[in-house]
């Protein structure tokens, strides 16, 4: 019951890692309230997850959206004891193909989202004594893929945002990241069935990449970020923990 009494704002909590995490703090005694670009689902989810959760609509590259949601929750619970931003999507190709609007909405979701939903819970969590905040980035926050500059350099920019931030939040609140490998989420389905022409083989190829020969799961990331965002890690603080089965130890 490491969440007994906690409160969780989770950006991207309608599904994928989001809902996850949202299900582990249930299932460990908290709370959560879900924010999402579909408000309609997010709300649902809330009511399947459970446990007096909360679902909201905002998209987290709004700024103004982002604080109602966290006054909102605030308004609900009282407290916020914890963060995750996990809001965002997958787009690749050619550098040559991006125009600015798709280049800077890529930034938004990623950076913007990360950094509105830190400037707003930081103050409610530093006025609450204790916090802890938990990024995502990515494996290709460290390594390079093809076809992959604007998705990466978002990514780089979380990793970065987190160190940055690790000063400025202590000594009341915690923040780390979670650097996702190849994980098996809505965001990512698509992906496998354009690359093997069904998910069974789209998986099988995605996985063969991995030395330990298969995806992660969103429980198995969900169970990472729950690491950070519990006393399990009260003397951790600015790290970026790789969960990605190998790719990236050559």
């Amino acid at each position: 019951m490491r969440f007994e009494n906690q409160v969780i704002f989770i950006t991207g909590g309608a599904s994928g890692i989001g809902r996850a995490t949202a299900e582990r703090v249930v299932a460990e005694g908290g709370r959560a309230a879900l924010i999402d670009l579909d408000g309609e689902r997010a709300a649902q989810v809330a009511v399947e997850i459970g446990g007096g959760c909360i679902g909201l609509g905002a998209n987290v590259g709004d700024d103004d959206q982002v604080a109602a949601a966290v006054q909102a929750t605030v308004k609900a619970f009282g407290r916020i004891d914890g963060a995750l931003a996990a809001a965002g999507h997958a787009e690749f190709g050619p550098t040559a193909e991006w125009d600015s609007e798709r280049f800077m909405r890529m930034l938004s979701v990623h950076v913007g989202g990360t950094f509105y939903t830190c400037k707003h819970v930081l103050p409610v969590m530093k006025a609450g004594g204790k916090g802890a905040i938990v990024t995502i980035a990515s494996t290709a926050a460290v390594m390079a893929n093809n076809n992959n500059v604007p998705y990466g350099a978002a990514k780089a920019g979380i990793t970065g945002l987190t160190r940055q931030l690790t000063f400025e939040a202590l000594p009341e609140v915690r923040v780390n990241c979670v650097a996702p490998g190849r994980t098996i989420t809505g965001m990512t389905t698509p992906l496998m069935v354009a690359r093997g022409g069904d998910l069974e083989k789209g998986e099988e190829i995605f996985g063969a990449a991995i030395p330990m020969k298969r995806m992660g799961t969103a429980d198995e990331l969900a169970a990472a970020i729950c690491f950070f965002l519990s006393d399990d890690s009260s003397f951790i603080t600015g790290q970026t923990l790789v969960v990605d089965g190998g790719e990236t130890i050559a």
